[in-house]
């Protein structure tokens, strides 16, 4: 019996080992830059320098009203390549759209992780704000799945009228604790993206969404993060959609334009 316990007990190790070494395999999936993309006289192609010295590749959609532009940063989700998003940026009215991917991500330099996500939000919003065509006063920040991490980092470390979010999470520490109950994921894990930590301090309008039928980031952990946050907010639930067709609802860009609209 106790040469059983002894094998549980090395088993148990390596399996903490495992996924101690290997976290980021499992939380993040770089895409590749796979596609052209066909610019129009409204899509600007743009590279951003990260503080650790990485490039940061993307694209700036502005709209047709008169300069300077209230601005949209959108931050995907953590198989997203944002190319996807330029047909919905161009749609988008009174407002122009920045798609940068993150590190590792299609042509943007580096490797993902928490640290590198947070400094390319920094960047990539710092690069915005000094743009003569952007108002800096206009800023909203959408951040889908484990884009809300680095939206709502940055919605704490710069000004920004308001954010929207789909299918966020109170942290990641929390979603995969409540996957894998069995691993001390607190002491593990290296990418916590720890939203509560900064929701409690961010006092400006936030506007939510998660879909009902979620079973990657579970309803439960989107309803927590919106409970902590300071200022104004709404949280959606979405009927049948799930985590990666949650941008075929209609309610839901519905719902965001009439949030642009008031804010």
């Amino acid at each position: 019996m106790t040469h059983v316990f002894v094998f549980l007990g090395v088993l148990y190790g390596i399996i903490i080992i495992f996924f101690y070494l290997f976290q980021s395999h499992f939380l993040f999936f770089p895409q590749p830059f796979s596609s052209p993309v066909d610019l129009d006289q409204n899509t600007e192609e743009v590279k951003i320098l990260s503080s650790n010295g990485n490039m940061l590749h993307g694209w700036l959609c502005h709209d047709n009203s008169n300069r300077p532009q209230k601005l949209i940063i959108y931050f995907g989700g953590n198989a997203e390549e944002v190319s996807h998003m330029l047909p919905i940026a161009s749609m988008i009215e009174d407002r122009a759209m920045l798609l940068v991917n993150y590190p590792g991500y299609g042509k943007s330099e580096g490797r993902p992780g928490q640290e590198s996500f947070y400094r390319a939000a920094l960047a990539i919003y710092d690069y915005a704000a000094q743009r003569d065509d952007i108002d800096p006063n206009n800023i909203v920040l959408m951040g889908r799945s484990i884009g809300s991490g680095p939206a709502v980092y940055l919605a704490h470390e710069r000004q920004v009228k308001s954010v929207i979010l789909i299918s966020p999470f109170e942290s990641i520490r929390a979603v995969a604790q409540s996957k894998l109950p069995f691993l001390p994921v607190s002491l593990i894990l290296n990418h916590k993206f720890p939203s509560k930590k900064y929701a409690v301090n961010i006092d400006i309008p936030l506007l939510a969404f998660y879909g009902t039928a979620d079973n990657i980031i579970p309803p439960l952990h989107s309803k927590r993060l919106t409970e902590y946050w300071k200022g104004e907010k709404k949280l959606i639930g979405l009927p049948s959609y799930g985590h990666n067709d949650i941008f075929g609802s209609k309610q839901l860009w519905e719902e965001i334009d009439s949030f642009l609209g008031r804010h």
